[in-house]
């Protein structure tokens, strides 16, 4: 098996992660975590990466840990390193992602007394981990070993549960640091995994026969899905249940679901009747599913008008009442529970609500086509071009802020995978993240799409030597945030450009030069159509690449006010309930 530090501790961490499944393992360089990197580096089971920014090799990991759908844990020395991690945490946290942080510590007794890199270190995530412990590095007894192969169970096990997400162990090292031993280990001398079962409820005669009353009682039912992977089962479960005329199926591009009975672009598909015909969409039933829902309108749309009654399926946070109409919290996998819903004994068409609701949808759609044949260059035009670009079967990444929601203006494509961090929907490591996913499948050709904020700001996920060739990024440079031209307030300030926007006359090309990627530049749609092959081609010198496109930020914010005007349907067709 090779070396392995001579601490007792740390050996028995290794053995647990592999039989945990663990095999990516995540390094922030350091000296005082030496135990553990020499015993996982020397270790071929597993693959270990080194990113140097704190920050960034969270985020990385966070990213791996979604794709590959295992725990990924990041390792790093003593002191503020640890709290580099903290933006990645807090993402997971909201996202139920395994992210495990495995923080080395300087001796207890030394905390607070001015030895260097030496910080209160345990608990430091209190607000956003799902489960910690503290370890013994050389456990001086059965009992103190016992403790540590069944807290190292437990925490992993939490870690990897429906409704589990990030997980941190903190182990406290004496110096020497980096002595090792030779470690062999067999099946017969391995301790037994603990596990725990996942067991999916089922809900009971009368729970049932109670749902079955509120939903034929329900003549419009809207079906809001938030942010998921994506779902075959539950994909053909929707499609069937939207047969339904008096159920609206909504979702949004990182729903990751795709049918054309669904109603995919919210935002422009509300703006037409939010300020009008507010009354005429507002469901009876809600049932909400999945994660986080970017569209700020139908948020503020379904606080407003209110559902009699609000279902929320799901096992995590079964208290989060996004939309203040909650009324029953249902801690199923949605498959489960929709199974249910379409088993005997529902009332189907009860109104045309779902009609209504798809006409409108249509009928933007049409307006959306058709208005984007006459607007000029702009971040509009752009996010256009390069969506349509996005090879079949890839994986496309969207960072925050005006990223994501221009791109939800565009029907999804069914092959595509949509990944975003909407957890917390921060701009710091959306670029880390999706560097991850690629690492982690290496066999799919991954695009993200950034702004040029979002892009400097995590500019260090590519100052390591493990960014692949997988990986394409188009980074829209319109020389400032783009969102605070969009959204109401920043512009009205004398301090918008400076505090706001951040304006800026920045370019990615020494960065790329820097850290050896391949770099495109474009300002007009034929310059950006002229490379898209070549961009998309294996580069010469097998590294990623990034498209830098130049629009002005300005005019961008015109452009988009104008289509959320000229895209709305007047006089909306009123079907009869």
């Amino acid at each position: 098996m090779g070396k392995v530090s001579e601490k007792a501790g740390v050996q028995q961490l290794v053995e647990s992660f592999y039989q945990h499944g663990v095999r990516y393992i995540v390094f922030s360089p350091g000296s005082r975590n030496a135990p553990l990197v020499v015993s996982f580096a020397n270790d071929e089971r597993f693959k270990c990466i080194v990113i140097p920014d704190e920050r960034s090799a969270a985020f990385y990991a966070l990213g791996m840990a979604e794709q590959s759908k295992s725990p990924v844990p990041v390792m790093c020395t003593s002191g503020s390193a640890l709290l580099n991690y903290y933006p990645a945490v807090s993402e997971a946290f909201y996202r139920n992602i395994p992210l495990m942080v495995v923080s080395a510590d300087r001796p207890s007794e030394w905390t607070d007394h001015g030895d260097g890199q030496t910080i209160r270190q345990e608990n430091v995530f209190q607000n956003h981990i799902c489960a910690s412990t503290s370890l013994y590095e050389t456990p001086n007894s059965q009992d103190q070993s016992w403790f540590n192969k069944r807290t190292i169970d437990e925490v992993i096990s939490i870690a990897k549960s429906d409704n589990g997400g990030p997980v941190h162990f903190n182990i406290p090292f004496t110096e020497p640091l980096y002595n090792t031993i030779e470690k062999a280990v067999s099946e017969k001398n391995s301790q037994a995994l603990t596990s725990v079962m996942n067991l999916n409820p089922q809900l009971s005669s009368a729970q049932k026969e109670e749902l079955k009353e509120v939903w034929n009682n329900a003549p419009r039912k809207l079906i809001l899905c938030g942010q998921m992977p994506k779902n075959g089962y539950l994909n053909e479960q929707l499609k069937n249940i939207a047969t339904d005329k008096s159920v609206a199926v909504v979702v949004e591009n990182t729903s990751n679901l795709q049918d054309r009975s669904f109603i995919h672009c919210i935002d422009r598909t509300i703006s037409s009747f939010i300020e009008d015909d507010p009354e005429l969409y507002q469901p009876d039933l809600l049932i909400t599913i999945g994660g986080a829902v970017i569209s700020k309108k139908i948020k503020a749309y379904l606080r407003k008008f209110k559902a009699k009654t609000h279902w929320k399926i799901g096992q995590e946070f079964p208290f989060m009442d996004t939309y203040q109409s909650l009324t029953k919290s249902i801690p199923m996998q949605a498959n489960t529970f929709f199974d249910f819903l379409l088993e005997d004994g529902f009332t189907r068409d009860l109104s045309r609500y779902g009609e209504q609701w798809k006409q409108l949808d249509y009928l933007t759609q049409g307006n959306h086509m058709m208005h984007l044949e006459t607007i000029p260059y702009s971040d509009l035009s752009v996010f256009n071009l390069i969506l349509d670009a996005v090879p079949d079967g890839s994986h496309l990444h969207l960072s925050n802020s005006s990223v994501i929601r221009y791109a939800q203006l565009f029907d999804p494509i069914k092959s595509i995978n949509y990944y975003c961090n909407r957890g917390t929907s921060g701009i710091d490591g959306s670029t880390s993240t999706a560097i991850g996913h690629a690492i982690a499948d290496e066999n799919k050709l991954h695009t993200f799409i950034t702004g040029d904020i979002s892009f400097f700001y995590d500019s260090n996920a590519f100052w390591n030597h493990h960014v692949p060739s997988n990986f394409r990024v188009f980074m829209i440079n319109n020389g400032g945030g783009g969102i605070f031209n969009i959204i109401p307030g920043p512009q009205t300030t004398a301090q918008g450009d400076e505090f706001f926007v951040a304006k800026h006359d920045f370019s990615a090309k020494s960065i790329c030069e820097a850290f050896n990627v391949n770099y495109y530049t474009a300002s007009t749609m034929e310059e950006i159509d002229q490379q898209l092959d070549k961009f998309y081609e294996i580069q010469n010198n097998d590294r990623p690449a990034v498209m830098e496109i130049h629009t002005d930020g300005n005019e961008s914010g015109q452009v988009l006010r104008d289509y959320l005007e000229k895209t709305k349907v007047k006089n909306i067709p009123v079907l009869e309930m």
